[in-house]
C-alpha cells in the first residue's frame, strides 16, 4: 500500500450518524464526511464509488484503470469535530517486481484534488498536511 500525507482538519458540518461507528471500529466516524468528499471529488471529475466502511474509516473507492485507489476519511477521536483524511493505492505488484511501480503518480491528483476541495470548502477549518 501506498499513501498520501494525511490531512487533518476541524468541521462541525459532518453530523455523526448513529451507529456508524458499528460498522467500523467504536468511535470511528466519518461516513457523512466521506458521502461529502465523494460528491466533491465527482464535482473534480473523478468517479468515486459508493462509500464502505472499513475497521480504520470510511472509504470512497475511486475509478482508476491503474491501481485500486480509495480515500480514506475518519475522526480522530480526540475531538468530535476533528477529521483526517488520505488517499491511498492497492495493486501493482508486477509493477513493482520489475521496477515500474506507478502508484504515486496514480494518488498525486487524487490528493491534489482532495487538498483542494477541503481548502476551498468554507466548512473546513485548520487544514493541515502530516506527513
Amino acid at each position: 500500500m501506498k499513501q498520501t500525507p494525511l490531512l487533518e482538519f476541524e468541521s462541525s458540518a459532518f453530523a455523526v450518524i448513529p451507529g456508524e461507528d458499528e460498522e467500523t471500529n467504536p468511535g470511528i466516524y466519518g461516513q457523512a464526511l466521506a458521502q461529502w468528499l465523494a460528491e466533491q471529488l465527482r464535482a473534480a471529475g473523478f468517479s468515486p464509488g459508493a462509500v464502505i466502511a472499513e475497521d480504520f474509516g470510511w472509504c470512497v473507492p475511486i475509478g482508476s484503470d491503474a491501481h485500486s485507489l480509495y480515500v480514506v476519511c475518519a475522526s480522530t477521536g480526540e475531538k468530535a469535530d476533528q477529521w483526517q483524511v488520505f488517499a491511498f493505492a492497492q495493486g501493482g505488484v508486477m509493477d513493482r517486481l520489475f521496477g515500474n511501480d506507478q502508484r504515486a503518480s496514480s494518488l498525486a491528483p487524487i490528493f491534489t484534488a482532495i487538498r483542494h476541495c477541503l481548502e476551498s470548502a468554507p466548512i473546513i477549518h485548520g487544514l493541515r498536511e502530516e506527513a
